[in-house]
């Protein structure tokens, strides 16, 4: 037995179909208008069967008792109140009713649907049947085409695509209950991949060479057909940074492969192969910005390494001045000590070379800290001129922890060296320059 609720969205909907009914529908009330006796009465049950309360049922002379309706003429509105429906939740029972509230902005999340068979999940709205359960987040920001696409006319406009794009391109949302949101989802997503919405509706695909197509709101296309829009559009607004990019390089493809002035048909069916096109473009694009990233970091590898290879050839001249500094110094203290008590020693000249041997350790030291401040100016300009695309964290790793490890063994070497020299050069003044 078909539920009650069910029988009456089909009932409703054939009346439509057949142009004998009117039906508005709001999250509180429906109205259903036009109506003849007989088919009145069997409205007017099908409401009560389903759980529909405060029905009124009128023409144009005025209220209508329940048991008089099936004897009345024509002209006859029924409105009711639905069943309770949750906070957050808008409801509708006939296709009328959701091609209706569809025109309006989203106004809830989720929406029940009378006989729809499955879960419709889009960027900002859920879609479900009657009475469905379950928690549904919409997405923090819906693709927005009015960033790319440019109107020429004041009665143009594009969608934000929240509620028309599909979380999942190939969901499959077949089935009668759906054909309003299906075409509408169709029309819009296939407005957002124009480059320009003309004054008669037409979308503009500059190319070149340029290609134009109408859409409406009303026509049908194939599963093959609506789940390529889904999934190309879903490619082109899938990243914000990306969209003026993909959106372009689409763009082109579809003038350059499509034919001119056709229908929505005839965009749907040429985007697969457009779409192909685009990514070979875009990943080209990619790679030849990645190839240019390469050659930066592999020149920022071999300056690293000229630094520290510099440095360590400091390192090395310091430890060599600091050997001559320490064999000279202890030539001088030997000299004097082996010499006998008697034998003349010129003790100035002997104090005189040792501050010479000293001053020469100085000097390779202050070299290396120079050339360590001036490479460290150069680094910071680097950074900010020509290294902006690394992190702070990749610079660390590729730039700041190699070169640091290069001071490190000039700095040790640097201590050593000064406090031997200094040492040294107190023994030469203690002991070789005695008298």
């Amino acid at each position: 037995m078909v539920p009650s609720q069910s029988r009456l969205a089909e009932v409703l909907n054939a009346l439509v179909a057949q142009g004998r009914v009117a039906v508005s529908e709001t999250r509180t009330r429906i109205a259903v208008n036009q109506l003849v006796g007989p088919e009145a009465d069997r409205v007017a049950s099908l409401l009560d069967n389903a759980g529909w309360s405060d029905l009124e049922i009128a023409d144009e002379g005025g209220s209508i008792e329940r048991e008089q309706v099936a004897d009345s003429g024509s002209g006859i509105r029924i409105t009711a109140t639905p069943p309770e429906i949750p906070a957050g939740i808008d409801a509708v029972v006939t296709s009328a009713g959701f091609a209706s509230l569809l025109e309006r902005p989203a106004a809830a999340s989720v929406v029940w649907v009378e006989g729809l068979q499955w879960v419709i999940d889009t960027c900002a709205v859920r879609y479900c049947p009657w009475d469905s359960t379950g928690d549904f987040t919409p997405l923090d920001a819906s693709p927005n085409p009015a960033k790319v696409v440019r109107l020429l006319g004041r009665d143009v406009s594009v969608n934000d695509l929240g509620r028309w794009l599909l979380r999942e391109p190939a969901l499959s949302v077949a089935g009668a209950a759906a054909f309003p949101w299906r075409v509408r989802a169709a029309s819009w997503l296939l407005r957002a991949l124009a480059q320009e919405i003309e004054p008669d509706g037409k979308l503009l695909f500059r190319g070149p060479p340029s290609a134009r197509f109408f859409v409406t709101d009303r026509e049908e296309m194939a599963p093959s057909y609506f789940a390529a829009v889904q999934s190309v559009t879903g490619w082109v607004y899938e990243s914000d940074r990306e969209l003026e990019n993909r959106h372009g390089l689409l763009a082109a493809e579809i003038a350059r492969t499509s034919i001119r002035d056709g229908g929505e048909q005839d965009l749907a069916c040429i985007l697969s192969p457009a779409l192909e096109g685009a990514r070979i473009a875009y990943n080209f694009g990619i790679t030849q910005q990645s190839r240019d990233t390469l050659r930066s970091l592999g020149d920022l590898r071999k300056t690293v390494s000229d630094d520290a290879a510099k440095l360590s050839d400091t390192t090395r001249t310091l430890a060599v001045a600091v050997i001559g500094a320490v064999f000279g110094n202890i030539s001088l203290i030997v000299a004097r000590v082996t010499l006998p008590e008697k034998s003349t020693f010129v003790g100035q000249a002997a104090l005189l070379l040792g501050v010479i041997i000293t001053i020469y350790v100085l000097a390779t030291v202050g070299i290396g800290c120079h050339y360590i401040s001036v490479q460290r100016g150069l680094r910071r300009e680097w950074k900010s001129r020509l290294y902006r695309f690394l992190s702070d964290d990749d610079y660390s790793r590729l730039v700041d922890k190699p070169v640091r490890r290069a001071e490190v063994a000039f700095w040790i070497s640097s201590i050593v060296g000064i406090v031997l020299a200094v040492l040294l050069l107190f023994a030469v003044y203690t002991i070789a320059a005695a008298p």
